[in-house]
This record gives C-alpha cells, sequence and structure tokens, in this order.
C-alpha cells in the first residue's frame, strides 16, 4: 500500500498531493485515503492524461473484440447482471460530476477560471453567462409551458439540477410561481405523482422499515438538518389519501422554507410515512409507488410513529424542527399533543393556519374596528383547521380581555355536516368541538346558522366548494357593513366562493381572503385585490425564528406572536385596496420580522438555547437567512 501510495503522488499533480495530505491530516486508515484518491482520480479528477498514467491505455483488438480507453479498473464492464458491482462514488466536485451536482452546479455561468480549475472545460459550450441572463431564460422556458403541472416538472427539474439557480427564480418572481410550486399546482402533481416520478427528493417510510427507522434517518447524506416536513399522506389538501405520493407536499414546503424563510436547504428534510392507503384508486393504479395494502391504523400506526420521533431526536437532536402535515383529522390533533411537550413540533394545519387567519382577522379589524372580543366568529368546517383557528382566535381574546379561554370560546361557533354545533348533540360529538358547543336550538345548515348567530366573519375550511352561496353571502351583506368572509379551502376547485362572487353578491362591501390565489376584480370601477390566506405567509418565518433562537418548544404564545406580526405589517393603504395581508413579493422580509417576533417569545419564555440574545433580531433574522446567488470556486 505504501509503494502504491509512492506512484500515486508521482503521478499526479499538485492537487493529488494536497488532497492526500488533508486526507491524512483528517485522520483515518491510508487505505481509506488511498481508496478515495483512486476514486476521486478513476472520476476523471486530472483528465484522460492522468487516467492514462495510472492504468495504461488498452486500446487495440482483444480476443477479436475491439477496446478503447482505460482499463475496467472496478469490473463494471465485464460484470454480468448477477454479478455485484462497486457503486463508486466521487469524493470532490469536479468536472463532469460537478456538472451533476445541483448544490454546486453553476451551468453556463462557471468562469473561465473556474473552467481551468475545475476540468470543467470542454464539457461546456464556450459561452459564459451571468446567474440573471440564466434566470431571465429559463423563465421565459417556464411561461411557455400553458399547462400548470407542465410548469411545476421543468421547475423540480431545474431545482435537482441548478439549487441556486431555482431559488433565485422563485424568490424573485414569487407571485407568479408560488401556486406552481405549491397550491393549486402542487395538488395536481401529488395525484399523479407515481407517473411523474423521476428520482426521490426525500425519505420514505414505511412500515417495511418498522424497527429500522433511525437506520434509515442516517442514509440521508445531510447531517445537520434542522427543519423537517413529514406527512402520511391521507388528507392531502382537500384531495383526500394520496397515500406516498404524499411527498410532493413536503418537498413544496421546504422550497418555501428555503425560498421564504432562508432556512439552508441541505438543512431540511422532506419525510413521508407511508402505512398504505385507503385509497381504491391507487391501490389499482401499477404506477402507484407506495406500499399497496390498507392503512395501518391503531397501535401498529402509533408504534411507527413513536419510533419515527424518537429516532428523529436520537439523529438530530432536541432542536429539530418537525412539522406535522396534511394528517388527517382523527392523527393530527393526537400527534400534537402527544409530542408538543417533549418535541420540537408544529402542526401547519392547525397552528399555521391558524396563525395566518388570525393575522388577517386582526388586520381586518382595522376597518371594521373595535377588539375581537366584540365580534362573533362563524366557522363553517370543523375540521384540524376550522378548530385549531377558532382555538387561537379563542386564545388571543382570552389574551386581550383578560378572560379565560372558555369565556372566549363562547364567540365562536362551529358548523359542520351536520349543522351548527351545539350542546344537544354533545353526545356524538368528537372532544375537540364540543368546547365549542353552545346553547342553541338546533340549525341544519349553513345558511340558517348565519341567520341565527349574525357573525362578523364566516370563515371556511371544508373543502366544500361553492358553499357560500349568493344567499348566505347576502346574508352576512344584511348584518355587516363591512362583512369579512374567509374562503379558506383548497385547491382552487374546493374554494367556498370566488373572489368575484364575494365582491358582486356584497355589492363591494366585503374584506374577502381565500386559500387559494384569485385574480384582482373590478366592481363598479374599483378594483379589488382578493387577499390570499397563505399559510407560506407564516411557517417559513415562525421555522426561521424557531431555528435562529435554538428553540426547543413550540408554545401557543410563540403562534401568537407569529399572526401578531403578520398582522403589524399590514398598512392603512393594504385595507384601502381591500387587502387583509401584506403584499407578496416584500415576503422574506416579512418572514425576518415573523422571525424575530417568535424568537422573541422563545427568549422571554426561557425556551431559547442560542445564546446570548442578538440586539436587533429582525437583522439578525436577515443575516441568517440563505442567499442563492452563485458563489465563487477556487
Amino acid at each position: 500500500m505504501a509503494s502504491l501510495s509512492a506512484v500515486l503522488l508521482q503521478r499526479s499533480s499538485s492537487r493529488a498531493r494536497e488532497y492526500l495530505q488533508l486526507q491524512r491530516t483528517a485522520g483515518g486508515t491510508v487505505a481509506l485515503h488511498l481508496e478515495r484518491l483512486q476514486c476521486w482520480w478513476s472520476g476523471g479528477r486530472f483528465g484522460a492524461r492522468a487516467a492514462h498514467g495510472m492504468a495504461g491505455s488498452r486500446e487495440g483488438i482483444k480476443n477479436g473484440v475491439v477496446t478503447g480507453g482505460v482499463e475496467d479498473a472496478y469490473g463494471e464492464d465485464r460484470a454480468t447482471e448477477d454479478q455485484p458491482v462497486t457503486p463508486w462514488a466521487v469524493c470532490i466536485a469536479s468536472g463532469h460530476s460537478l456538472l451533476r451536482d445541483p448544490r454546486h452546479n453553476k451551468g453556463l455561468s462557471f468562469t473561465e477560471k473556474e473552467r481551468d480549475a475545475h476540468y470543467l472545460r470542454g464539457l461546456l459550450p464556450p459561452v459564459v453567462l451571468s446567474q440573471d441572463l440564466q434566470e431571465k431564460r429559463l423563465l421565459q422556458n417556464v411561461r411557455q409551458f400553458e399547462v400548470p403541472l407542465q410548469r411545476y416538472m421543468a421547475l423540480m427539474d431545474l431545482q435537482e439540477r441548478n439549487e441556486r439557480l431555482f431559488y433565485k427564480l422563485l424568490i424573485d418572481n414569487v407571485e407568479e410561481l408560488l401556486p406552481v410550486v405549491y397550491t393549486p399546482t402542487v395538488g395536481e402533481a401529488c395525484q399523479k405523482y407515481g407517473s411523474i416520478f423521476r428520482r426521490p427528493q426525500g425519505l420514505y417510510i414505511s412500515l417495511k422499515e418498522k424497527g429500522r427507522i433511525l437506520e434509515v434517518l442516517r442514509n440521508w447524506p445531510e447531517k445537520s438538518i434542522q427543519v423537517i416536513v413529514v406527512t402520511d399522506g391521507e388528507r392531502i389538501l382537500g384531495l383526500g389519501d394520496l397515500g406516498c405520493q404524499g411527498m410532493g407536499i413536503p418537498v413544496g414546503k421546504l422550497a418555501l422554507y428555503t425560498a421564504l424563510g432562508g432556512v439552508r436547504p441541505s438543512a431540511c428534510l422532506p419525510i413521508t410515512i407511508d402505512v398504505g392507503t385507503n385509497n381504491e384508486d391507487l391501490l389499482k393504479d401499477e404506477f402507484y409507488i407506495g406500499l399497496k395494502q390498507r392503512r395501518a391504523t391503531g397501535q401498529e400506526y402509533s408504534e411507527l410513529m413513536d419510533e419515527f420521533m424518537t429516532a428523529v431526536r436520537q439523529n438530530y437532536g432536541q432542536k429539530v424542527l418537525v412539522q406535522f402535515e396534511d394528517f388527517a383529522n382523527h392523527n393530527a390533533f393526537t400527534l400534537l399533543e402527544k409530542y408538543r411537550e417533549n418535541h420540537l413540533v408544529f402542526n401547519d394545519d392547525i397552528q399555521g393556519t391558524a396563525a395566518v387567519v388570525l393575522g388577517g382577522l386582526i388586520a381586518a379589524l382595522k376597518s371594521v374596528g373595535g377588539t375581537l372580543a366584540d365580534h362573533t366568529f362563524l366557522f363553517f368546517g370543523a375540521g384540524e383547521a376550522g378548530t385549531g383557528i377558532a382555538e387561537l382566535v379563542a386564545l388571543q381574546i382570552s389574551r386581550q380581555g383578560n378572560v379565560s379561554v372558555e369565556e372566549a370560546r363562547k364567540k365562536i361557533w362551529l358548523v359542520d355536516s351536520k349543522g351548527l354545533v351545539v350542546t344537544s348533540r354533545s353526545e356524538t360529538l368528537q372532544p375537540f368541538k364540543k368546547r365549542y358547543a353552545h346553547e342553541h336550538e338546533p340549525v341544519k345548515d349553513l345558511l340558517g346558522s348565519v341567520k341565527a348567530i349574525r357573525p362578523t366573519a364566516l370563515i371556511g375550511s371544508a373543502g366544500v366548494g361553492q358553499s357560500f352561496t349568493k344567499e348566505v353571502i347576502e346574508a352576512m351583506s344584511s348584518i355587516n357593513e363591512r362583512p369579512i368572509i374567509l374562503a379558506l379551502s383548497n385547491p382552487t376547485s374546493q374554494s367556498e366562493c370566488t373572489a368575484e362572487q364575494a365582491y358582486t353578491w356584497s355589492q363591494g362591501r366585503a374584506i374577502f381572503g381565500s386559500g387559494s390565489p384569485f385574480d384582482p376584480v373590478k366592481y363598479n370601477d374599483k378594483l379589488f385585490v382578493p387577499a390570499q390566506a397563505n399559510n407560506a405567509y407564516i411557517f417559513p418565518g415562525f421555522g426561521l425564528g424557531v431555528v435562529i433562537s435554538g428553540a426547543v418548544r413550540v408554545t401557543d404564545d410563540m403562534v401568537l406572536a407569529a399572526a401578531e406580526g403578520l398582522a403589524d405589517q399590514v398598512t392603512p393603504e393594504h385595507i384601502d385596496k381591500g387587502l387583509i395581508y401584506p403584499p407578496f413579493p416584500v415576503i422574506r422580509k416579512i418572514s425576518a420580522n415573523i422571525a424575530a417576533r417568535v424568537a422573541a417569545k422563545a427568549y422571554d419564555l426561557g425556551l431559547a438555547s442560542q445564546l446570548p440574545r442578538p440586539k436587533d433580531l429582525v437583522k439578525y433574522a436577515e443575516s441568517c437567512m440563505y442567499t442563492p446567488v452563485y458563489r465563487s470556486y477556487r
């Protein structure tokens, strides 16, 4: 081995000698370092001349077969299908491998000096383009696709080959591309994920891995994980059980964590927990990528989730944020309550949605007047989103009015599939609905509930499209001078009403917000800009605040701080335009301010571990945000 070392050093360039010396300094066996150097060498580090010098030319005719190039040192060409081969990996990104590394690839932006230094000469066309020009070209290419799913696939392909260019494109064109990367297009992408699947973008943990989840987590190449988004695919948006194909949700969410919140891509980990699916179409689909079995429930499901949470903490520590995403109601509340005391967990469907809606309601009061306690709120939909919003609103009322949460809940009413939630139905209600069951005669439909309760705000989260009928909105408008109408369900087809319907049926008086994007509406010569109550206003900044403070737990007060931070950025000028949320193009500034509010609350509560506390948390948050500008390589 020592003689081989000498030969390699004699025949290598100074860069190879430096590499070997660095590896020796770092520790480990000489054999391992020589193995890596040989891998590095054979992968094209020194070009054809070096390969020739190590292995010698084999060009010619052998046994009647024309041969050429370098020796098949690892036996890949000689092996038959039943013989294993060693999947040699590249140790240092350079040459062809550098162009295949999405984190470091710059495409045609590699400078002349970089092309020489990293063995790229001849592997790229001669032109050198700026990152801005690359972005301009790609945006034109994306816009040529008329089908949203094709745009989604084009952007995902870009993310897989040039990470920094993908995020720069997304950040600079966030209003245009957000509906492509996330809702509503991601819903269709999940439905067709098996057909459009190209390469894995996250970790898949199925029942097959039970007892080995820690081992699976260690297979992920990145070790310094700060944010995990995990789903079991049972309730994807308003589309139902999509099983393993729900991976599109964690991938999309974490893309927004980076683009909007500045969390490093390498610190993000998308995970899908595959416990089967009850979707008959998927079970019969030959292209379905998940387990073809009915969903595991009960103890089997609980044990798998326990093992997962334990493995995450063991592998990444207690300061990794685990965001639960699109779990069905019966699991979403249970998991959040079960793990929130001992793990750093956040449910975006419950807490994130609640924070963004509360922020919108607080901002809307700048136009309507009064405090939250002065108004009545009617929720159409009593699932995890609806009751999560209701709980946060009740908590804010209790904080503002110095009253108990139980007293604050009296300002909030729910309507589910069986009508108004009232005390006479208590025996059949789920626990999270019972706390909102008030004394009232039964009412079977939404219109009757509006007329009986006379709410200031009507908030829809039931996923029932067109449920806010003309009669419902007209009733709200007859009760209120400025009715607050929030149609939050996704995707667009599930929205309770459109922006045009809300403004037209209320004669332009509605304060409207929606979960899906809608175009501006002109009514009586006035242009109304619909506000999108997108969770992307909250979770990226919230996650950034948790990360920069080193928080070890998430509390309701931190979620309230995020909502208040969002509402504070809505100006009177925004309200005049009908906006109850700040403009989305400044989302990174919004996220930095929300992060500062969340971090401040973590410090105030003694939950922050990143010490000492920065003097200016907004500037500190901005300084911690990932920027996708190309780096220079030496």
